[in-house]
């Protein structure tokens, strides 16, 4: 019953939808010939529009997904003028006076394309495009298509219209044209110069230093974008002296130069390595993509002499999805960011390959740069509790934090010995380099042994940090008590030191926290040796005349090759020393509760208070809420700075979701059959990679 009632709604629903919809149009065509002014004629070229594009209760969700029903009513619109020839002239006589009246130039040049000359310029230029008020429609035609085509679905209706209807929209333009319409089409002009206009600004990109200097053209006349308007002239001259077949060849010849135009853009991707990405060079690369591939569609269609529909129509669709994106400032920054990021996960990557161990002496080598580490560390755990013994303010606090942690971290750096926690990030990217293969089995096989070579390396990097951190720190307040006859850290500092790492507080989070520190950290590492690599700092520094003049010509190389080789990881080393010593107590000034536990430093500190709080605590509960709490402290650091940078690392990658979901399936069939290769260096992994590293 209930279902005979909702079917009699909807049929009742759908007459009066169609009733409305027969009466929207009458009236919209009835109106047609009262539209004076050119302003009148696009507002109301605009309502058949939207009348096309009709959304009722009528409309089913395939319907408007295939773009059925907007090419169904367009069909009607046509049979309703075919019977009805007073409103089929008005009709034609304002679609004439469109085409006339409004420039097509900025439809094929502008339409679709990035304005601006840079990338922060075209961002400011979306925002405002979409906080103030969409402008009246004028002689830009630019204008009225995004007025006209304004749905995300418009392009997959535009796309659908078939031959015969495409060919009796042809026909209307042409119907009952009067003597005054004789010179009504420019379109064909109109291409014809934004032929012109985009070639010439494709050719000033792509001869620009920045671009120029990253192919292996001697001079800038041998590049293929100092070709283009020659062969555009060339290609235009023989178009108009209605040559078909020197048309045709110089076509082919123009065509040659855009794909080698293409080839040097490879080229330049190719060497972003050698010489370092910015954001405005891929924004501009992404421009000369964008408009080669524009001058190549306009191009197709001007070769035509008839008017092929599915070419134009295809054409049209794109430039209505093209002209949609174009006012999206997350698709802007998606498109641009992305090269970049991948550029600075690759320079990670390269990093993160030596903290991955694959075999057993390189293990054993992790534990000893990873004990050198620990070391090196309880100097700082010191230090962190002199400079909180100051009672200073909070920034001076800070700053001091931050001096002491980035010049320890520099030091471990410069030593040739590691800290556990900074590893992640940077083995992310190399992890996320080698799914490139996941799709055959020797592939997929090899990425999950590289899972268990790098959480091998991390639970070894870890173990190193903590297992020497802990007795180091113990023997220098030993030491301490034995020549001042007291311990290092007052009784209060110490209760404060093992609440701090309790499983039952705070701790989780803070190390949470901490972790994202990390990964930001080696996003400032891989930014500042992109950097050191854009400007050509190397090849600055070597022929420096002022450290010439104090160290010499090879001196002078020698600091060059230096920096090249530890910016990154100084640069990183300083930024994480900043990050956990100053982002607390900015946060503290905003009363936000939030700090920092990193697993190297709290293990430290924990230690230095165990003399302190005596044997007993040993044995008590709060001390193994506390050892719980430095191993939780631990995995999170790594965790959350791992996850990160291995999401970013797979989005810049390309890595998509069933390939993800692959690995994750492989990586844990591997941890059930052989858990302990994950922590230890067995297995017959460890002894295929040491026989492969022998030969």
């Amino acid at each position: 019953m209930f279902k005979n009632l909702r079917e009699l709604r909807r049929r009742i629903i759908q007459y009066k939808s169609r009733s409305k919809v027969h009466s929207d149009l009458d009236i919209l065509l009835s109106t047609v010939k009262d539209q004076k002014s050119l302003e009148d004629k696009l507002q109301w070229l605009v309502k058949l529009l939207q009348w096309v594009r009709y959304e009722g209760d009528v409309d089913s969700h395939l319907e408007k997904e295939t773009g059925r029903l907007p090419v169904a009513r367009l069909r009607f619109l046509l049979m309703v003028l075919d019977r009805h020839p007073h409103w089929k002239k008005d009709v034609a006589k304002v679609l004439r006076t469109v085409v006339h009246e409004v420039s097509g130039l900025e439809l094929y040049t502008e339409t679709g394309l990035p304005r601006e000359l840079g990338l922060w310029s075209e961002m400011v230029d979306r925002l405002v495009m979409k906080i103030l008020p969409t402008p009246p429609l004028d002689h830009e035609l630019g204008h009225l298509f995004w007025a006209l085509f304004p749905d995300k679905d418009d392009p997959m209706w535009l796309a659908s219209i078939d031959i015969s209807t495409f060919d009796r929209i042809c026909e209307l333009f042409s119907y009952e044209v009067g003597e005054d319409e004789r010179d009504w089409n420019r379109l064909k002009p109109d291409l014809e110069d934004a032929l012109t206009y985009l070639v010439i600004q494709v050719r000033a990109i792509g001869l620009s230093p920045s671009v120029r200097r990253r192919t292996d053209k001697q001079t800038f006349r041998d590049s293929a974008f100092f070709a283009l308007v020659r062969g555009l002239e060339e290609f235009l001259n023989a178009y108009h002296a209605q040559d078909k077949a020197l048309t045709f060849e110089k076509a082919s010849r123009f065509r040659m130069i855009i794909w080698e135009c293409q080839r040097e853009l490879v080229q330049v991707h190719k060497h972003l390595d050698e010489y370092g990405v910015s954001i405005n060079l891929v924004f501009q690369m992404m421009r000369l993509k964008s408009y080669l591939h524009r001058i190549d569609s306009l191009l197709e269609i001007l070769l035509n002499e008839k008017v092929d529909s599915k070419k134009v129509t295809s054409f049209l669709s794109r430039l209505v999805a093209e002209n949609q994106d174009l006012r999206s400032t997350t698709s802007l920054l998606s498109q641009n960011i992305s090269l970049f990021a991948r550029k600075v996960v690759e320079r990670a990557a390269e990093t993160g390959e030596h903290y991955i161990t694959r075999t057993r002496r390189e293990y054993r080598q992790m534990l000893q740069a990873a004990g050198g580490g620990g070391a090196m560390t309880a100097v700082t755990v010191y230090l962190k509790i002199a400079i909180l013994s100051l009672g200073a303010a909070g920034f001076v606090e800070g700053f001091l934090a931050s001096l002491n942690y980035a010049l320890s971290f520099c030091a471990i750096h410069l030593a040739g010995f590691t800290l556990g926690t900074k590893q992640p990030a940077m083995t992310a990217p190399a992890l996320a380099e080698k799914m490139q293969n996941v799709d055959t089995a020797e592939g997929m096989e090899a990425l999950v042994s590289e899972v268990a070579h790098l959480i091998r390396s991390q639970v070894a990097a870890i173990l190193g940090n903590v297992l020497f951190v802990v007795p180091v720190v113990l023997l220098i307040d030993t030491l301490a008590f034995m020549v001042f006859g007291g311990h290092l850290m007052s009784e209060k500092k110490a209760m404060a030191a093992h609440t701090s790492v309790d499983i039952l507080g705070p701790a989780i989070l803070y190390a949470g926290f901490t972790g994202i520190l990390l990964w930001l950290s080696s996003i400032v590492a891989g930014w500042g040796d992109n950097w050191f690599a854009l400007h050509s700092m190397r090849k600055t520094l070597s022929y420096s005349p002022a450290l010439r003049a104090v160290l010499g010509k090879r001196g002078a190389r020698q600091v060059a090759t230096f920096l090249e080789r530890n910016t990154s990881g100084l640069i990183g080393s300083i930024s994480l020393g900043i990050l956990l010593g100053m982002v607390p107590e900015i946060f503290k000034f905003m009363s936000i509760p939030l700090d920092v536990r990193h697993v190297t430093l709290s293990s430290g500190t924990l230690a230095a208070a165990l003399p302190v709080l005596g044997i007993d605590f040993l044995k008590s509960w709060e001390f193994i809420r506390a050892v719980i709490g430095i191993g939780f402290i631990g995995a999170l650091n790594v965790g959350v700075s791992f996850g990160l940078a291995l999401m970013v690392a797979i989005k810049a990658r390309g890595i998509n979701p069933p390939q993800r979901r692959a690995i994750r399936k492989a990586v844990m069939k591997r941890f059930f059959s052989s858990p302990l290769s994950f922590f230890l260096p067995v297995g017959a992994t460890i002894a295929k990679a040491k026989n492969e590293a022998s030969h």
